[in-house]
């Protein structure tokens, strides 16, 4: 829409005190003006995504016209700028954003603020606004995840039988999208919707303007995926690593799982709590499990080689060695008492025989042997 100023609009004969007098700002527009529609149009001028609090910030150019036939000054064929001051004057139309958490209208040096009317009584109010607005995101697929969010442009007080919203110019009515230059982000689609929504106190009219935006990927390449990556491989360096070298493998090891844990603390402190599991959740406890099992591998290295495993085989030797002294020591036991019987009775059946003839010798030498055996094992357990 192009308006056409006047540089001499101070030497025709219009009061603005007498404009405003006949649309007071307590004064609605009258009924035959029921169907009178209020025009949104938005620049925007830049837009903040944060995502640790779930919103974003606004920066822009919010346009609203309507036509107030009160102002009308056909007479004379130009367009009229007014001070910013004449728009507490004047009837305006309540606009709120529902989504809103936090807004204010820019007032250095002035209040920007912009009135400018026209012979037929449009008034075209203009203002610069930042506003911080609710934008409810799922976070499944972060950071490859798309966000829709949404700014919520509605009528306060007023009903669709007072008052009608719709974007002037349809898809064309929101601009500066092509210069917007978002850090972490571009934006994919913007969307445009006019429709009414019911409650207890009638029907009121609703704008949308809808941000399809997608997250750039080379920011979280950089700062988390590649460190991931590297650390994970420097921790399967501790498998070149000689077993015996306890200081190098432990450092190593304890090195990597706490610069993973870094990573992943410094990643939820930027997100906000949510009960469900993100893609990089898993991506991270991925890496951080390989990290936490190549420690895990020397732990069980040490084992085995030097730890419980090695001492309790050793002791296990100690008791099979100790087993099988005493057996052999048994063994020689139980030869020696056979050697003592053997020679005993050897001993005993030479000094017989030569005392007496060959055949009283071999009687007596059974009598005798049968007769001393009490003696014999007396003399075997002396011998012990």
């Amino acid at each position: 829409m192009t308006y056409n100023s006047n540089p001499y609009n101070a030497s025709h004969n219009i009061e603005h005190t007498s404009l405003c007098s006949e649309s007071s700002q307590s004064c609605r527009l009258s009924t035959e003006e029921s169907n009178m529609a209020a025009v949104n149009t938005v620049w925007l001028h830049g837009v903040c995504f944060v995502f640790s609090t779930q919103d974003y910030t606004i920066t822009m150019y919010f346009q609203q016209s309507w036509r107030d036939k009160r102002l009308a000054y056909g007479e004379l064929n130009l367009n009229l700028t007014l001070d910013n001051r004449v728009a507490d004057q004047l009837w305006l139309p309540d606009t709120y954003f529902l989504n809103d958490k936090k807004s204010f209208l820019h007032g250095v040096t002035v209040k920007n603020r912009m009135i400018r009317l026209h012979p037929d009584g449009t008034v075209l109010y203009g203002l610069r606004i930042t506003t911080t607005a609710a934008c409810m995101m799922d976070l499944r697929r972060y950071p490859l995840d798309e966000q829709n969010c949404t700014l919520e442009i509605e009528s306060y007080g007023y009903t669709t039988d007072d008052i009608v919203f719709f974007w002037q110019g349809g898809d064309s009515a929101v601009t500066g999208v092509d210069k917007l230059e978002l850090p972490q982000f571009s934006i994919v689609d913007i969307r445009l919707v006019s429709k009414e929504v019911r409650f207890t106190t009638g029907s009121y009219p609703r704008l949308s303007l809808s941000f399809r935006i997608k997250r750039n990927i080379g920011y979280f390449i950089l700062q988390t995926y590649m460190p991931s990556i590297l650390i994970t491989i420097l921790s399967w360096v501790s498998f070149w690593i000689n077993y015996d070298a306890s200081a190098a493998r432990v450092a190593l090891g304890v090195t990597t799982v706490l610069t993973m844990t870094t990573i992943n603390t410094h990643l939820r402190e930027t997100l906000p709590k949510i009960p469900y599991v993100k893609a990089i959740d898993v991506y991270l406890m991925g890496c951080f499990v390989f990290v936490f099992l190549a420690l895990l591998e020397y732990a069980f290295v040490n084992y085995v080689f030097f730890g419980r495993g090695p001492a309790q085989q050793k002791k296990i030797n100690e008791r099979l060695n100790k087993a099988n002294n005493e057996r052999t020591r048994y063994e020689e036991k139980r030869l020696r008492e056979q050697v003592c019987i053997f020679f005993c009775r050897l001993s005993f059946t030479l000094l017989l025989c030569v005392s007496q003839s060959s055949s009283t010798k071999q009687l007596c030498s059974a009598h005798k042997i049968r007769s001393h055996s009490h003696f014999y094992r007396r003399h075997i357990y002396f011998l012990k």
